[in-house]
């Protein structure tokens, strides 16, 4: 049992370390799609909605782990 322990701790460290850069890039290319929205070519601006969504979901799975962390914490991990 032990190893699978160390294996999910490192997992949630690692995820630690990507998951903001995830959520930021999300966020700056939404916010750089909506600058830009007068000029996007007409395909673009039709698959809008979905793109915000996709950015949107990577935007939550990157901070997922930041708060799932901050839950534990809060919690005492159940301990």
């Amino acid at each position: 049992m032990e190893p699978i322990i160390q294996l999910f701790t490192e997992w949630q460290a690692q995820m630690l370390i990507l998951g903001p850069v995830v959520a930021g890039f999300g966020v700056a290319v939404w916010f750089i799609m909506n600058a830009l929205s007068g000029i996007m070519p007409e395909w673009m601006n039709n698959a809008r909605g979905w793109i915000q969504r996709i950015l949107f979901g990577a935007i939550v799975l990157g901070l997922a782990p930041a708060l799932i962390t901050a839950f534990i914490a809060l919690g005492g991990g159940g301990g």
